[in-house]
């Protein structure tokens, strides 16, 4: 397999109606593996930023039912340039930021930006309906 291939395998196809995990081809809306790589993903690799096209190569089987391959070892590390971020709030002051905060970091996310603030005026009554 040729560098540039293993390159653009290198991340996940952003394209939604793609979506190909790090270490297998792209795929068509049908399900198959697609012919050449989806230009948005291998423009996320700074050396083919203005190839026009990365074919896939034959080992890959273009045309041939898509399924995901395995992935590649990778020294754990996280993709370059990716970030969870998160955003928790409590309108009130009764209200608790906790479970919010528990949700977040559940999910992984690692960077969490969070408020508690009030709509109402300090020291004004709450409003209850009617």
């Amino acid at each position: 397999m040729s560098d540039d291939v293993k390159r653009v395998e290198s991340r996940d196809c952003p394209m939604s109606t793609c979506a190909a995990p790090a270490g297998s081809p792209c795929r068509t809306g049908k399900g198959k593996v697609a012919i050449q790589y989806h230009t948005a993903r291998f423009r996320l690799v700074p050396q083919l930023a203005k190839v026009l096209s990365v074919p896939t190569p034959a080992v890959r089987k273009p045309g041939s039912v898509w399924t995901e391959l395995p992935r590649a070892v990778s020294a754990g590390a996280e993709p370059v340039g990716h970030v969870r971020l998160g955003y928790a709030r409590a309108s009130t002051a009764r209200q608790s930021l906790d479970a919010q905060l528990d949700s977040l970091a559940e999910a992984g996310v690692t960077r969490v930006f969070s408020e508690k603030i009030s709509t109402a005026p300090p020291g004004a009554p709450s409003w209850r309906p009617p």
